[in-house]
């Protein structure tokens, strides 16, 4: 996203060694500012900023977003689970889909047909889970989480020690990678270090006044003309695929949230098609699937 990282810097600009500005009731001088950076994904904190008041040091640690930008997460794997939810990460997932699963069973599974974005050919092995600021789609609900989940899913209090104890300018900087603020806007509205100061909300502020994360499922699909799918992501929601008196046929898994990935449950859609001798689903009839959120 080079548009994304252009804006981090033209923020991170404002905020030269020596800029005056004023937070909290008092005069800062910026000693410092810089991205926090970290071996493998990315800490909470995209800007942040060392200043002093002449006596004590005072960090301010920004997480940004466009005004445009409706993802939290969107790469949502076990491990990361379990940072953004805790010990009950499982039953936070479950219980999420679970609530909409009269939704998924009205999904199609099998495309003979091009259906909207989704292209003829296309089988699917199971659902990724995304965080989101608003409701996202028919496989989205909103997520059943105390306030400290909240908080912690948007300050990252919870990440691995590397992404927390984040690098800037070359150093590693306890907690840097945590963030205390939120900074939601476009890199053209605003002019100053000041005027990003004013912007921007503590994240127990903004919690208050917007309370709910949602979540959002999107489909994996195993493209069958092509022989492909889009990675060997987590999956939420896995369908697993199995021949039945001599058919293909599928069934919803949800108490194994983020446990499957595409790779295993493509495999065991491999191996069933592979018994039906089904090559692409112009392949598919009544003769060799039972035919179940086919669209035809």
């Amino acid at each position: 996203m080079p548009d994304f990282g252009d804006a981090e810097r033209r923020i991170l600009s404002y905020f030269k060694a020596g800029t005056k500005i004023y937070h909290e009731g008092k005069e800062l001088t910026v000693k410092e500012a810089g991205k926090p950076t970290c071996p493998q994904g990315e800490p909470k904190t995209d800007i942040y900023i060392l200043s002093t008041d002449g006596a004590n040091d005072i960090e301010i640690k920004i997480s940004y977003k466009k005004e445009n930008a409706d993802f939290l997460e969107n790469k949502t794997n076990a491990v990361r689970a379990e940072q953004l939810f805790g010990d009950d990460w499982r039953d936070v997932i479950e219980r999420s889909t679970e609530a909409i699963s009269d939704q998924f069973d009205k999904r199609i599974l099998i495309y003979k047909e091009k259906m909207k974005r989704t292209e003829k050919g296309a089988i699917t092995l199971g659902w990724k889970f995304e965080l989101l600021n608003k409701a996202g789609g028919d496989l989205s609900g909103k997520m059943d989480l105390t306030y400290q989940q909240v908080y912690d899913v948007y300050a990252g209090t919870n990440l691995s020690e590397e992404k927390r104890n984040a690098s800037v300018n070359g150093r590693i900087i306890p907690d840097s990678g945590v963030a205390d603020y939120l900074l939601i806007t476009d890199k053209d509205k605003v002019e100053s270090a000041q005027d990003i100061i004013d912007k921007m909300y503590s994240i127990d502020e903004y919690i208050k006044e917007h309370p709910e994360i949602y979540f959002a499922c999107k489909a994996l699909n195993y493209r069958t003309f092509t022989k492909k799918y889009d990675g060997n992501r987590p999956l939420a929601v896995q369908v697993d695929w199995t021949v039945n008196d001599d058919k293909l046929s599928s069934e919803l898994v949800f108490n194994k949230p983020l446990e499957m990935n595409g790779d295993e449950m493509a495999k065991r859609l491999l191996k069933c098609m592979e018994l039906l001798k089904i090559e692409t689903t112009d392949d598919i009839d009544d003769s060799n699937t039972d035919m179940k959120n086919v669209n035809k």
